[in-house]
């Protein structure tokens, strides 16, 4: 009875203890689980950007196909040699399968995780959209676009260097000087949310800090290659 007496005079004190304990164990529980996929997302990252530096290297790549392997000056895919059409399809193939994995880790530790499709975009000199790539187009998607706009090289040089980019949350614009045509990229919940004009917007002081940080990464990786 004495028992019975204490917890009715002290119940609302033990209702909001267990409510304390419920909460901790689920934040204990967030923590945990982000801290897993922070590292899967690290992880990834690491290996791609090895695999990136060391065999799928879009300047070597270029390089490549401009001494060896190209037939005319239109930077497509159809004027190259045999040799370098496959190993373009090789690089590209590569990129159309890794690229959107990155993103769906990524989401698992944004803020909003429904953002987890990746939309490569091609656009003109008014900022106006001439093409969207995602994954369900696979490479097909890739070499039928660069074909139409002439961007071979241009596509290989934004591959190699978009991981980065995704990894800091940075904005990124590839320029043809050839033809004033751009790539840029974003990461979106659904495919209708890419709009048909794409002007550059102010930049937020998160994504200023942002291209710092991707700047900073790739100064230290080109003085790493230097020695």
């Amino acid at each position: 009875m004495v028992f019975l007496a204490s917890f009715m005079d002290n119940w609302k004190l033990y209702l909001v203890v267990g409510v304390v304990a419920i909460l901790l164990l689920i934040l204990i529980a967030a923590l945990i689980n982000r801290g897993k996929y922070q590292a899967r997302f690290n992880a990834f990252y690491k290996k791609m950007d090895r695999t990136i530096t060391k065999k799928q290297n879009g300047n070597v790549l270029i390089e490549q196909l401009l001494n060896n392997y190209t037939l005319d000056n239109t930077n497509t895919y159809k004027s190259l040699k045999g040799k370098g059409k496959r190993k373009v399809k090789q690089y590209l193939e590569y990129f159309a399968k890794n690229l959107p994995e990155l993103v769906i880790y990524k989401s698992f530790i944004s803020p909003d995780k429904n953002k987890n499709q990746l939309v490569i975009i091609f656009i003109d000199e008014n900022d106006k959209l001439l093409y969207r790539w995602d994954k369900s187009k696979k490479i097909k998607g890739m070499i039928k676009a660069v074909n139409k706009y002439q961007m071979l090289n241009p596509l290989i040089a934004f591959l190699s260097e978009l991981p980065l980019n995704i990894k800091e949350g940075a904005p990124y614009r590839f320029v043809n000087h050839d033809n004033d045509f751009c790539l840029t990229y974003d990461i979106v919940k659904s495919l209708k949310q890419v709009k048909r004009k794409q002007k550059e917007k102010k930049l937020s002081k998160a994504q200023i800090k942002a291209l710092a940080k991707v700047e900073k990464q790739k100064a230290k990786k080109l003085a790493k290659a230097g020695k």
